[in-house]
Formats: structure tokens, C-alpha cells, sequence
């Protein structure tokens, strides 16, 4: 399923959390959370069961339609597929980290946000600070349904009940609102009328020639 709060704005800075599953019609669901990086509005989620590698492809209109948005996926397990997938497409602004190989002197980047004991509370604290300082304004009330069953128990383990695809994918895209200003990660402006302005928008008109295709190549239809 796709919904839409709010179309993209031209030269309003977007970012998208992506959680991915392996695409099974009765396993876990894939959800991507789109932002706006300024206001922290939510203004559209994908959500549904769809194989990782199709997923990207979604995605990828995606980030496109709301101005080539930063997008993090979720790199363990079947987010990785996503990745390989949206590198492939030629996303043009995919979250990654670079480290610097204190052996080799050589720098290395990873594609994504792995998600480990350590980054995961990471997540979910900034994610519980956004929300009650008032920073994220939801507008999906299953994003809502999955926040209030989402608990930590005794053992400092994390999940909802029953899913929490949702959550994840909303606080991948809440981190992102940090970086989406770096350089790096900045959104791309070119001078009006120039050959590079021209070539972004003829790609862009033949990527996302209709926004409504997306949601299209779910397994079947979901909340």
C-alpha cells in the first residue's frame, strides 16, 4: 500500500527510512517512511510484502519523485539485496559511512545502516526524542498502532508486537534528518536551463513518468 500526505515540494529536502523483508505473502512486510527533512512531516509511506530486489525499484521512484531523497536502507540480511539493487538503478543519494582501515591506511564505505546492539537503541532513542520534543508530526495512524505496542523489555531487547516495520523504517528516516545537510548528502542543485539541468529532468520525467506506479508490484495489497 501507498499513501500520500503530501506530494513533494520543489526544493524541499526529503529523506527515506527503508526496512526491508524477504517479500513472502504471509511474512514480515517491507516499509519505507518518507520526511520532510525540515519540518519532520511525514509525507508518505510504502508499506507491503514484495521481494527485496523488486522493493528497490519502488524505492528508487521513490526518492526520485521526492527530489532524488537521501535513503537509508536497513542492511542486514535482505536489505542488502535492496541495496545491490539500488546501486545498480543508480540511486543518486544512498546513506553510507565511511571508516578509514587503520592497517591499510585505505578508506572504505558501507551502503546503509546496519543495525547491531549498539546502533539499534541509537535508533530508537533519537526516534523517542524526535517524537516527544515534537519534531516528527505522523500523519499514519498503522505508524502510530506500531509506536504504541513497540516496547523494550528487561533484557534490553526491542520489537513490537506484532510487527515493527513500521518503526524501524521511521527511525531510519528520522536519522537521516541529521545528515541530509552534510555535503555529501546535500540535495544537487544545477543553474536553470543548463545541459545538466536539462539531462536531470528528462531522466527524471522518464523514471517517474507516474508517481501512482508505485505500489504497483506489491504481492498483494496490505496495511
Amino acid at each position: 500500500m501507498f499513501t500520500v500526505w503530501r506530494e513533494p515540494v520543489g526544493g524541499h529536502p526529503y529523506c527515506i527510512g527503508v526496512d526491508t523483508a524477504e517479500g513472502l505473502a504471509h511474512g514480515d512486510y517491507s516499509c519505507a517512511q518518507v520526511l520532510d527533512v525540515r519540518t519532520g512531516e511525514q509525507v508518505a509511506v510504502w508499506h507491503g510484502h514484495i521481494p527485496p530486489d523488486t522493493l528497490a525499484n519502488e524505492v528508487y521512484m521513490l526518492a526520485l519523485w521526492y527530489n532524488d531523497a537521501l535513503t537509508c536502507v536497513e542492511s542486514n540480511n535482505h536489505g542488502l539485496t535492496t541495496i545491490v539493487q539500488l546501486r545498480h538503478l543508480g540511486h543518486p543519494n544512498l546513506f553510507r559511512k565511511r571508516s578509514l582501515n587503520q592497517v591499510t591506511s585505505k578508506v572504505s564505505q558501507e551502503f546503509g545502516w546496519k543495525t547491531t546492539r549498539t546502533t539499534k537503541p541509537l535508533l530508537i532513542d533519537d526516534l523517542g526524542m524526535a517524537l516527544r520534543s515534537g519534531e516528527l508530526l505522523l500523519r499514519d495512524r498503522y505508524t502510530l498502532a506500531e509506536l504504541r505496542t513497540y516496547t523494550r523489555n528487561e533484557r534490553g531487547s526491542m520489537s513490537g508486537s506484532p510487527h515493527d516495520d513500521r518503526v524501524m523504517a521511521l527511525a531510519l528516516a528520522n536519522q537521516m534528518r541529521q545528515y541530509a545537510f552534510m555535503p555529501e548528502f546535500a540535495p544537487k542543485v544545477d543553474d536553470y536551463w543548463t545541459v545538466d539541468w536539462f539531462a536531470r529532468m528528462v531522466m527524471r520525467d522518464a523514471d517517474v513518468s507516474n508517481p501512482m506506479q508505485i505500489g504497483a508490484k506489491t504481492v498483494r495489497g496490505t496495511v
